[in-house]
């Protein structure tokens, strides 16, 4: 999608959102916020104008607040436009008000500082969180005490992807993976492990975020503070990992004056972020690297392509191969060959092996496949990620191992 016609979704946004807000604040109501007495989750918000994108940032996660336990912390940072007014008709959350704009970093401190609940989610006012991906993100960091932090699939108001989760490259550049695709497509479905969430979903935990000092405030007013917060995290033990099923709406940049003024800060912030990171980035991929090899964070598990015969029927041969190869601690991604022709078949979707039976795990990628005249093809664009591929039919080993010859021939 040209920038223009981005700008026209924008705008168009923006219109609706307005008048929305219009509606409410005439309306002389109050927007209800559940808070929990004892909440499991404090949600953070920074908000510098944009009121009409603030209430529709509060009014996607307001039917969730009471099932998940949770409480609403706002830092108004001396907005300009209707915001202030906004705040007065809310109820349940904590409002903070300050004085000017003290930045990004400064102010999610100060909300972090109020919070009482056991995790944190630092989000964007500029956002809408769809389906129940506060939910999800707060149950998997319950049940994963490895885990230091989580996101999810950004989507952008033009319905393709901001990012499935970020990556550096080893100048200190971030890579959005995914960036412009379709957020639906099969190798976005599948947790993992990477660099860095963006801030606009990020939820991690209090007393984490508190040891770790939280944002690094001389990053102020804003860029790399949450990429620095997630490198620091995987540089004392802690994963960061990116779920397919948390996804939010995210309008982009909404509170920056300019594109301009986001590049200066950028271009401001990169020298310190690779100075403080160096050894670590050190260890990153060289820019120009296939995204299927750095899309994930240091992942040093044996990579399978797994190759099974399409059928028409699912049966629970691969599933069984599946799990067995991730008991060995594989990274495995599943490609379905359709043996009888040429045309790609139909995604083949990762459930369960019958009614009541083992899920593949989360972590399995599973593509749609293809026929065994697309093989090379899709063998080539993945030249170097795995370290081993297993095929049990004689036709599809055929297929590979010519494969293999040639490619031997032409190294």
């Amino acid at each position: 999608m040209s920038s223009a016609t981005t700008e026209d979704v924008k705008e168009i946004a923006t219109a609706q959102a307005k008048e929305h807000l219009r509606r409410f604040l005439e309306s002389n109501s109050l927007l209800e916020l559940p808070r929990s007495t004892v909440p499991r989750l404090s949600i953070l918000l920074v908000l510098y104008n944009r009121a009409e994108l603030t209430l529709a940032c509060l009014r996607s996660i307001q039917p969730r607040l009471a099932e998940i336990g949770a409480e609403v912390i706002l830092v108004d940072n001396a907005s300009r436009d209707e915001t202030g007014t906004l705040l007065d008709r809310l109820s349940g959350a904590q409002v903070i008000r300050n004085r000017d704009n003290r930045g990004f970093p400064v102010a999610v401190n100060q909300a972090a500082e109020a919070a009482t609940g056991e995790f944190l989610l630092l989000l964007n006012n500029d956002t809408e969180v769809l389906g129940d991906s506060l939910g999800i993100a707060l149950r998997f960091l319950e049940a994963n005490p490895d885990v230091g932090a989580v996101g999810g699939r950004i989507l952008l108001l033009d319905g393709t992807l901001q990012e499935a989760g970020c990556t550096f490259w080893r100048d200190g550049h971030a890579f959005q993976y995914g960036r412009g695709d379709d957020p639906t497509a099969a190798e976005y479905q599948f947790q993992r492990d990477v660099d860095y969430c963006s801030a606009a979903f990020l939820m991690t935990r209090r007393a984490l975020f508190t040891q770790m000092g939280g944002l690094d405030t001389a990053f102020s007013p804003g860029y790399f503070e949450d990429s620095d917060y997630c490198i620091r995290l995987w540089r004392a033990g802690w994963r960061v990992v990116y779920l397919p099923e948390v996804a939010i709406l995210h309008y982009e940049n909404a509170s920056a004056a300019s594109s301009q003024d986001s590049r200066a800060l950028y271009q401001r912030n990169l020298p310190y972020f690779t100075q403080k990171h160096a050894d670590w980035l050190a260890h990153q991929c060289p820019f120009g690297t296939p995204p299927w090899l750095m899309r994930g964070s240091h992942d040093e598990r044996f990579c399978v392509l797994y190759l099974p015969k399409q059928t028409n029927g699912q049966t629970p041969e691969w599933s069984r191969v599946v799990h067995e190869l991730r008991s060995r601690n594989c990274f495995v991604t599943v490609y379905p060959i359709d043996v009888g022709s040429a045309v790609v078949p139909p995604p083949l979707p990762s459930v369960e092996e019958g009614k009541g039976g083992p899920r593949l795990p989360a972590d399995v990628e599973v593509l749609p496949g293809g026929s065994l005249d697309s093989l090379p093809r899709f063998l080539a664009e993945r030249r170097y990620y795995y370290d081993g591929m297993l095929a049990s039919d004689r036709e599809i080993l055929a297929q590979l191992e010519q494969w293999l010859r040639q490619d031997e021939q032409t190294r």
